[in-house]
């Protein structure tokens, strides 16, 4: 009896030594899971990365929209977990740094994603910024369209530049000889335009290339011959590739 009221005084005054919890046992950003992902979902899931690439955050929201209901997703707990896997990149970091326990819906998801990621500025320094687009020296075609595209769908719905607009708006970036190689081509949408740019600059490259070996060299006329079958054969396959693409 004395030993069990030694040990009942002992832990009153004992002090517990602090031990660390462990990442898994703390409270999570997002609420538990308790229905399963759709089949495949990971190969249809739209995803979005904070580079505007052809999208911007809104967009984005709709297209994860109509995702779920392309799969009939109609659980809350499941439309929370999978927007989360959208996100990749510093979107998916920013994700990351958001209190525990801070996510119990997805409406309000989706209400702090867009506080965070859509661009809020004036409307008119967009549409002056918009109107002096143009793709500057040492800059891809692949990082102007980014640009580009981050532009024009930051601007309010209301006021932005219809679609066939943009398309004609999007070739005056480039330097004469490109402008007018994207206006021939009659391509009919942005995304076409942007995904046919690339390959519009490596045939004007081709061809600089021929034009300037010719400057430079002494090339006698049997060997320019064969220069240039060689080049109109690859211009050929070129034109065969692009078609079959666009």
């Amino acid at each position: 009896m004395r030993l069990i009221r030694h040990i009942i005084s002992a832990a009153s005054v004992h002090t517990p030594l602090p031990c660390k919890i462990l990442d898994r046992y703390k409270p999570l950003i997002l609420p538990p899971i308790f229905h399963s992902f759709p089949k495949n979902h990971d190969l249809y899931i739209p995803r979005f990365d904070g580079d505007y690439n052809n999208i911007n955050a809104e967009r984005h929201v709709l297209n994860f929209e109509s995702f779920l209901d392309l799969f009939e997703v109609d659980e809350e707990d499941v439309s929370i977990r999978l927007f989360s896997l959208s996100l990749q990149g510093k979107v998916k970091s920013w994700l990351k740094t958001l209190p525990d326990a801070s996510i119990s819906g997805f409406q309000q998801f989706v209400k702090v994603f867009l506080d965070m990621w859509v661009i809020r500025q004036n409307p008119f320094l967009i549409i002056e910024e918009y109107n002096q687009l143009k793709r500057l020296p040492g800059h891809t075609v692949q990082h102007f369209s980014s640009r580009f595209n981050q532009v024009y769908y930051s601007m309010p719905v209301n006021i932005r530049p219809p679609p066939i607009s943009a398309l004609l708006h999007y070739p005056g970036a480039f330097d004469p000889e490109m402008e007018f190689q994207l206006r021939e081509r009659n391509l009919a949408t942005l995304e076409e335009m942007q995904n046919s740019a690339a390959d519009v600059e490596a045939y004007l490259l081709i061809r600089r290339a021929k034009l300037k070996e010719e400057e430079t060299k002494n090339i006698d006329p049997e060997e320019s011959t064969s220069l240039d079958v060689k080049l109109e054969i690859l211009n050929m396959i070129w034109e065969k590739e692009s078609n079959r693409v666009w």
